[in-house]
């Protein structure tokens, strides 16, 4: 996403408001008005960093140990791993990956702050419930991480979020709901 749909699907969250009616303009009244005018102040107020023109995983450890050294980063969110490219060359994509899955996780070591890295998974993995073979381009990955989360979609009502690696704990499953107009995961009441 770009920078501006990041921030509208922020705003979108706080005030409750659609993020098509804000994209499309279609804002019906000033109360909606004020709320979009409040949550932007708020989010501008937040001590959030977006880039969306780092490209590889040296830029992003520059980037990062420069935040730290600002005392400027205490979380990194990376959207998602596999579109990071290593200016390091290699004889595969997925030793490239597990390069760049190395990498942060001495990353996160180094700066001592948590780094959550989205994956895209494997086409098939659509098809039933996820596992951590369908990590795409590399089992590294699982490796690596200390915790991964998959997000799947049951049937259309139901989002499942599982837990299928934990270093410290428990794995297990939690089921909500997933509001797609203002992006937010909702707590399943039966």
């Amino acid at each position: 996403m770009a920078y501006t749909q990041l921030i509208e699907k922020m705003i979108s969250r706080r005030t409750n408001i659609n993020s098509y009616k804000m994209k499309m303009g279609t804002i019906e009244n000033d109360i909606e008005w004020q709320k979009i005018a409040d949550a932007s102040q708020i989010i501008a107020d937040l001590p959030i960093t977006i880039s969306t023109n780092v490209r590889t995983i040296q830029d992003i450890e520059y980037y990062a140990k420069t935040l730290k050294n600002q005392n400027k980063i205490d979380l990194m969110i990376i959207d998602y791993i596999q579109l990071l490219r290593d200016k390091d060359s290699f004889q595969s994509r997925e030793q490239e990956v597990a390069d760049i899955s190395r990498r942060l996780k001495l990353l996160t070591l180094d700066l001592n702050i948590p780094i959550i890295a989205l994956c895209q998974l494997n086409r098939n993995a659509n098809e039933r419930e996820p596992s951590m073979a369908d990590l795409r381009e590399s089992g590294s990955l699982e490796q690596d991480a200390d915790n991964i989360i998959f997000i799947y979609q049951e049937n259309p009502e139901n989002i499942i979020l599982k837990l299928a690696k934990q270093r410290n704990g428990d794995t297990g499953k939690v089921k909500v709901k997933f509001e797609k107009a203002t992006s937010k995961f909702i707590s399943y009441t039966l």
